[in-house]
Parts: structure tokens; C-alpha cells; sequence
């Protein structure tokens, strides 16, 4: 597995095998330190150009199968159901998201992306970043492992996730936009540090297309074959439109800290629109 895993990610920067290495130590040991000071890590030039473009073409062959899901939610990824809106709290204004999303199923197994996420050693690998005990490979048959396309005018808006980490390799940037953007600790566990005011006058902001730097607005530099972790339940964060005929591809690796875990029928009809 070690020579696959040296076909697809930069191993002289990443030797994701050798976690006893001196190279190793010191990539968790920086990846660590960025997640605990801003709340994301970004693991540049993670996945090598040849492995890139193969995913992407192996991506493109079945995008035609793919989910297309629009939705309209809140920053809490709630529809909102009140027929009177208040514009005042950030629970009631309401964007929309577009993408169209492979999933787990659809990836051939022999895409180097899928090989790289079915591998043992990128579990260990975001494991011993993220500092659990123990890490398991969602077993969902279609939430596993994604691959979101976002298109001309496409978007990932406003909100908050709902697991604790979010691990993902960008494969392709697009001409202009597809930007993400985050609020380091919007709130936490015990208190709300970014008013709700705040997050009210940030996504009037937004909608209007405002300038949203002096709002605490961050945008990490991401290039393709970027592997970024990033801790998305406290710190409100989006994907700005897409312009250009070029698509942003992302890859979302799905973990989880118990086996065997399944999506319920809601998410799988919501994210990926059939239940198997």
C-alpha cells in the first residue's frame, strides 16, 4: 500500500506511513498548533498533480449521475418555517446552496482518491492530527467519501456544521470565486463570541455583495491538491459563488469515532436525493 499511497500524495513532504519520521512529527506537530490557534489546517501540495488529474477525469465521467441538490436554509442548516421573518436573528434569513454531489458509490475504487481515503494509513494520518484514540471511515455506502462540483454560480453559503471536523482535498480551483471564507470561533461550547448582530449584519453583507473584510472575515488561500481540516461547528464559514465556465471540485473525507456509522433516510434523501 505504501508504494500506492507514493503514486498519489507528495510522500517526501507527507510520509504518511512513517509516523515515527522526523518529516511526519513535525507536519502533525504544525497542523496541531494552526487547528488549535485558527481552527483550520491546511496540508498544501497534499495530493500530487498526476493523482489530481486522474480523479478529476475519473470525477467528470460520472458527473452526469451525480445529485443536484439546491437548498434554501439558515446558518444553522435549518429551513426555516415561519411564515413571518425576522431579518434581525441570523436563525431566520435564509440562502441558498447549490452543488451537484458523487458520492461514495459512484467514485470508481482504482480513482487514487478513493485508494487514498480506503487506505489505512490516511485514517491513522488525520487521526493522530486530529488527537483521538480512535477514528473509523464513515461507512455509509454513499456519505463516505464525496466529491461536490460547483459550477458557474454556484455556491456554498453561510452556516455552521454540524460535526465536530471537516477533512477535505480540493482537486480543482475555477476561473474566479469559489473562495472559502470563515469566522474563526464564531461561538463556542459556553459562549457566543461573534454577536448576533454580527451575524446578521455578515449575511445582509453577503447577500448585498458586500465587502465582508471588516466584518472578521478570513479567507484561507487554497490551491489544488490542498488537504484542509477544519473545525466548521463553532466557526461560520461559506463558499462564494463560482464565475467562470471552470468548476470548483472538492472531495469531502468523511470520519467518524465509533464504526459502522449509517446516515439516517432524511440526509440521504436531502444530500443525495435516493436512499441507496
Amino acid at each position: 500500500m505504501t508504494s500506492d499511497i507514493e503514486r498519489i500524495i507528495n510522500y517526501s513532504r507527507y510520509p504518511i506511513t512513517e509516523p515515527n519520521s522526523a518529516i511526519f512529527v513535525e507536519v502533525i506537530k504544525r497542523a496541531r498548533h494552526e487547528l488549535n490557534e485558527k481552527g483550520i489546517a491546511l496540508l498544501p501540495d497534499f495530493m500530487l498533480s498526476s493523482a489530481l488529474k486522474e480523479t478529476i477525469t475519473d470525477t467528470e465521467q460520472v458527473l452526469p449521475k451525480a445529485f443536484r441538490g439546491i437548498s434554501d436554509h439558515n446558518v444553522y442548516l435549518e429551513d426555516c418555517k415561519e411564515e413571518k421573518l425576522e431579518l434581525n436573528r441570523p436563525s431566520q434569513i435564509i440562502s441558498r446552496s447549490s452543488k451537484s454531489c458523487v458520492t461514495h458509490d459512484q467514485i470508481n475504487p482504482s480513482t487514487p482518491l478513493k485508494k487514498l481515503y480506503m487506505s489505512q494509513a490516511m485514517t491513522d494520518f488525520v487521526r493522530l492530527l486530529l488527537q483521538r484514540e480512535v477514528l473509523y471511515r464513515t461507512a455509509d455506502p454513499l456519505g463516505a467519501l464525496n466529491v461536490h462540483v460547483y459550477k458557474e454560480r454556484d455556491q456554498l453559503n453561510w452556516h455552521f456544521d454540524r460535526g465536530e471536523f471537516a477533512v477535505t482535498l480540493l482537486l480543482q480551483s475555477p476561473e474566479r470565486g469559489g473562495h472559502f471564507q470563515y469566522i474563526p470561533s464564531t461561538r463556542t461550547q459556553s459562549k457566543n463570541n461573534y454577536p448576533r448582530e454580527m451575524k446578521t449584519t455578515t449575511l445582509l453583507a453577503s447577500q448585498a455583495g458586500k465587502d465582508l473584510s471588516d466584518l472578521g472575515v478570513k479567507q484561507a488561500d487554497l490551491q489544488p491538491g490542498t488537504l484542509v481540516i477544519f473545525c466548521g461547528r463553532n466557526s461560520m464559514h461559506r463558499v462564494t459563488p463560482v464565475q467562470g465556465s471552470k468548476s470548483r471540485i472538492l472531495a469531502v473525507l468523511s470520519y467518524e469515532q465509533k464504526p459502522d456509522v449509517f446516515l439516517n433516510e432524511y440526509t440521504r434523501m436531502k444530500f443525495y436525493g435516493r436512499l441507496r
